[in-house]
């Protein structure tokens, strides 16, 4: 037999170092985000250029199919620029729309290659993420709970000496939550059980370590829904119900104002909900004034009265405040308002929220409706992936922070690769 060409040879030896490459990039984004979450962005950014490379090299580059997904974007990004117009800080909003759209675009193009690649390609992405991700969950484990968080320390800038070190890793454990269902799912039907059980264990070791109450609710609300869509797929529609209703009716269930024994129960027992509450009541009066056109993209940080402090301090069996620290020292709306919908509403108004649930409730229809991810884990792994991440955006973070965003679009590539059900290659 005639041995292959050279030049052929040394082809083939590239396409399979290249199939390699989306994998190194995935094993790589465990300990990114768990030592600087921020690096998200940059390792989104990298990942889909990896992936767009694949794509070319292979000839599935499929540039037009990109950009139809991410054509549905393009009615948020259209009124997020108009918004402009009547915002607190025209220039400032039209910078966040423009790192958006961007953001987005890479976001888009890298769900489309995870789910469209040959498997061959892209076959070994869910073990080498999960490897990323077993690796960290262990070394955070072992440093809180055998090392007093003294990697952590070396890790990050330092802090006063009261400083629980295990909120460090707050963030890193978040976005593991909101990938675990979709990511052991995905292993557990390529054939990779026994990754997908050590990835499960050793994550959820850490998450429950850490001190980020926002991971171990995304983990809960993952692990909650994904199982009862995996036993009544068809509760996946009811879980869209449920998001236009909230996005309907919370700007209007608010404010809410505890009396005097109730806002002393909250600071005893968790100030930092007392906080949200004063914030969400700010947020609620403010939508109230602009409920259709908002008050401008990226407004919430430039809010008339934003600054102004709220305390709150432990009180005695006569509601007198007792103790050396109040409960609640912060301001009443601290760049965002830790919720999702409320910051819709009262940035992009109730055009802005009506634009963006149509778009995301689309997004979330077709990924259940697609003939051929009708597989009961997969839906289960789609539905995990979503409400994990929106439990997390409507308590904790802003919707418009590009490391939260990115770690979101990574999710849905990975709850998008996972449904495949391909074994590794």
């Amino acid at each position: 037999m005639t041995d292959p060409a050279p030049e052929a040879r040394g082809a083939a030896a590239g396409q399979d170092v290249l199939a390699w490459l989306p994998a190194v990039l995935l094993a790589a984004f465990g300990p990114l985000v768990y030592v600087a979450p921020l690096g998200a962005v940059p390792g989104l950014l990298v990942l889909t250029l990896g992936l767009g490379l694949v794509a070319w090299r292979a000839g599935a580059w499929r540039g037009g199919a990109v950009l139809r997904d991410f054509a549905l974007f393009l009615p948020l990004f259209a009124w997020m620029l108009l918004s402009g117009f009547w915002s607190l800080d025209a220039q400032a909003g039209l910078s966040l729309a423009l790192r958006l759209a961007g953001l987005f675009l890479a976001g888009t193009a890298s769900v489309f290659w995870l789910r469209s690649l040959p498997p061959g390609l892209i076959g070994r992405c869910l073990p080498g993420l999960a490897i990323g991700f077993a690796a960290s969950a262990a070394v955070v484990a072992v440093d809180l709970r055998l090392l007093q968080g003294e990697i952590a320390q070396h890790l990050h800038a330092p802090q006063a000496p009261n400083y629980d070190l295990a909120l460090f890793y707050g963030r890193g454990a978040t976005i593991q939550s909101i990938l675990m269902v979709p990511l052991t799912l995905g292993l557990w039907r390529s054939g990779a059980r026994r990754l997908a059980l050590l990835q499960a264990v050793l994550g959820g070791l850490a998450i429950l370590l850490t001190a980020s109450l926002s991971a171990k609710m995304a983990l809960g609300a993952g692990l909650a829904v994904g199982a009862a869509v995996f036993v009544l797929p068809a509760f996946r529609y009811a879980l869209l119900g449920l998001l236009a209703l909230l996005v309907a009716a919370l700007p209007f269930a608010l404010p809410y104002k505890p009396d005097a024994a109730e806002t002393c129960w909250f600071a005893e027992t968790k100030g930092s909900a007392l906080h949200r509450l004063y914030i969400w009541n700010f947020a609620a009066e403010h939508i109230a004034r602009r409920p259709v056109l908002g008050w401008g993209l990226d407004a919430s940080r430039r809010m008339p009265g934003g600054d102004e402090r709220v305390v709150a301090w432990r009180c005695d069996a006569d509601g007198q405040p007792i103790g050396a620290h109040p409960r609640v020292d912060g301001t009443l709306m601290p760049l965002h308002p830790h919720n999702a919908i409320l910051q819709l509403w009262l940035e992009l108004g109730g055009i802005g929220a009506l634009i963006g649930c149509a778009t995301l409730g689309l997004i979330l229809f077709r990924a259940f409706a697609a003939a051929a991810w009708r597989h009961r884990a997969a839906q289960a792994g789609f539905a995990a992936a979503w409400f994990g991440g929106m439990s997390v955006a409507l308590v904790s973070f802003g919707i418009w922070q590009e490391w939260f965003l990115s770690a979101l679009f990574i999710a849905a590539g990975v709850a998008a690769l996972a449904a495949r059900g391909e074994r590794a290659g």
